[in-house]
């Protein structure tokens, strides 16, 4: 008997016992010929074994998580041209191995992972993702927490992405022709469309997808993104006192998390929407500004131990009502109104709600009302960028006075220690340390741990590493609070930063776009990540452009002006760099080549030195000392 670490793959094949009572030889002759010819060899092929094998299922043990992972996607992509659909699923986990056989919880896991899974597709744990290579974690999605049965514990699953194999591709190869001969748009529209109907119905969501990504590649035109997007404007303040408005819009931020969970929604950042806040507008054109489908509005009132929220779903298309409810409660029940609310939202936007988010919405991040009410003062008190000395610190203050209180309010403290990192490489108070910075990480890692899924802690905790240098642990927190939230621009505008680093550049354009779509009114950093990004991508004159609209908003943007000037020399451009070069020089006194060897702007990449190169043709100092004596006295 020998216990050890193993990646184990249950498979199961759907609708078994319905093919044979149907055509009994027939599908026992293709049951075979897909065992010997397709799963078998290909589980060899990736140094597995095959330990069980029970009909219409089997089991196998992998010495890591990529071999099982690889495994699976190519015996999926070999079940296209197959009658059956197959289920898949994965689990990294302490096993026993005894007379060919393997026991353990680690097989368990395995198996419930595959009676979760929809046919056609890959369920893992989150053991999986975490022990899989790093360039694979754009492969993975997070569905939620499920109970399984006989598991103590709810099981962290994510879904695997399938890639269009060549089954799809021979499926659609027809298509593909008359395209080319037709009108390759309207059909690419008119297909797509129906893939967005047959999103409504689960078992053809992923279907749905892989069709309307494989046609508008067909076409020629960018993947289509067809979930509902919806925009929360903050709630009124209904309340009989005027600087009770925190309170309404604690409450509307805290909805617009708990939707960017669902990843079946488009979510648009708070920042943007609450940018319009008294802004008389038709909701038609709030919707066509924000890039929204749906608009959700209300209002919110407290009166001693009471509370009224209103709420209504709105098609900014068209402007017709969906739906309004209002819900009269005790101040104590927030947390169930943001669930209910939430609940409703995505039930009319989405066929269905899953059970697990459901449940993380339910989930009470604070027993202490007073506590909660302290943390949304403090979020109220200040905003990140804001240079506001006396604001940063009295949100501070509010968010100790919340963990005396609660000191095992998650929440309070991710913000707590974001205010510490914040400060030191802002300077807002002028008065922290490095100390600050090991402060702020250990909140940052205490929020973590009381609780693993707020992805605010990761947001916070990926800040940090990266003030502290320590760039790969900041991509990899990043990863994780855009894994646990969607739809947060701000994480997904930090995955980008840190992926540049790595050289992951396209990955680095797509979420700094998406990012933006889901912040249209964003600040000029996210014009600078994305005319980053695109530099490093070697996409210059695309790079030119969104550069060119961060300087017109803000023409002393030190960031923009920098990129700017590496982007014309390497237009070749040369007296345009230059003359962008002085214009950085005036904004930012103490530019230096020096400085930015330092910073790794580009990490450890050859581009690194390409960008150095470029700022020197386009005469930047070689230190701060030597851009002084340049400046007249």
């Amino acid at each position: 008997m020998e216990r050890k670490l193993s990646a184990i793959m249950a498979g199961d094949i759907v609708g078994y016992s319905r093919h044979m009572a149907e055509d009994e030889a027939g599908t026992y002759s293709e049951l075979r010929s897909v065992l010997d010819e397709l799963i078998a060899p290909t589980i060899l092929k990736h140094r597995g074994r095959t330990f069980k094998s029970a009909g219409d299922g089997f089991l196998a043990a992998f010495p890591s998580v990529n071999e099982a992972l690889d495994a699976a996607i190519e015996i999926q992509r070999g079940f296209a041209d197959r009658t059956f659909n197959l289920r898949i699923g994965i689990n990294l986990g302490d096993v026993i191995e005894d007379n060919g056989d393997v026991f353990g919880d680690g097989v368990n896991v395995a198996s419930r992972l595959e009676s979760m899974a929809e046919p056609g597709s890959i369920f893992v744990s989150a053991a999986v993702v975490r022990s899989a290579e790093r360039e694979r974690a754009k492969l993975f999605y997070r569905i939620g927490r499920r109970q399984a049965k006989n598991i103590p514990e709810p099981l962290d699953v994510y879904a695997v992405r399938l890639t269009a194999g060549p089954a799809l591709w021979q499926r659609l190869s027809r298509p593909r022709q008359m395209l080319r001969r037709a009108a390759p748009y309207a059909a690419a529209i008119a297909v797509i469309g129906g893939a967005a109907a047959l999103a409504d119905v689960p078992p053809f969501r992923g279907i749905s997808r892989e069709i309307s990504n494989g046609v508008a590649l067909l076409s020629g035109i960018a993947s289509v993104d067809v979930r509902p997007s919806v925009a929360v404007l903050p709630f009124d303040n209904m309340s009989d006192k005027a600087d009770e408005g925190y309170f309404a819009d604690g409450l509307t931020e805290d909805i617009i998390t708990e939707l960017a969970r669902n990843p079946e929604l488009q979510v648009i950042a708070r920042n943007s929407t609450f940018a319009l806040r008294g802004r008389p507008a038709d909701v038609r054109e709030i919707g066509e500004r924000l890039g929204a489908g749906y608009i959700v509005e209300g209002s919110a009132r407290r009166a001693g131990d009471k509370l009224r929220v209103v709420a209504q779903l709105i098609d900014s298309r068209s402007g017709a009502h969906i739906w309004s409810r209002s819900y009269d409660r005790g101040v104590d029940d927030v947390f169930a109104v943001q669930t209910e609310l939430t609940s409703e939202i995505v039930a009319h936007l989405v066929s269905y709600v899953r059970v697990s988010e459901i449940e993380n919405a339910a989930r009470r991040p604070t027993e202490n009302l007073q506590a909660y009410d302290l943390v949304l003062r403090g979020r109220d008190r200040y905003r990140h960028g804001s240079k506001d000395k006396d604001a940063f610190l009295a949100s501070r203050t509010l968010f100790q006075r919340a963990l005396e209180l609660d000191p095992s309010y998650a929440a309070a403290r991710a913000h707590l220690g974001m205010t510490y990192i914040l400060d030191k490489v802002q300077s807002v108070s002028g008065l922290a340390t490095d100390a600050d910075l090991e402060t702020g990480l250990s909140e940052a890692r205490q929020a973590i741990r009381l609780d693993p899924n707020l992805a605010s802690g990761y947001q916070a905790l990926s800040f940090g590493l990266a003030a502290k240098g320590d760039y790969p642990g900041a991509r990899q927190a990043a990863q994780q609070a855009v894994e646990l939230n969607p739809n947060d621009p701000d994480s997904l505008m930090a995955l980008a930063k840190a992926q540049v680093r790595f050289g992951e550049y396209a990955n680095a354009v797509a979420n700094a776009e998406r990012a933006r779509r889901l912040h249209p009114m964003a600040p000029e950093y996210y014009i600078y990540v994305h005319g980053q990004a695109l530099y490093a991508a070697g996409r210059l004159d695309d790079a030119d452009k969104v550069l060119d609209e961060c300087l017109i908003r803000a023409p002393q943007a030190e960031d923009c002006l920098l990129i700017k000037t590496a982007v014309l020399t390497g237009q070749g451009k040369l007296a345009g760099a230059q003359d962008m070069m002085a214009r950085l020089v005036k904004a930012s006194p103490d530019l230096s080549l020096a400085k930015e060897r330092e910073y790794r702007r580009f990490g450890d990449s050859d581009l690194m030195e390409r960008f150095l190169a470029d700022l020197a043709r386009a005469r930047a100092p070689e230190t701060a000392t030597a851009l002084k004596s340049m400046q007249p006295a």
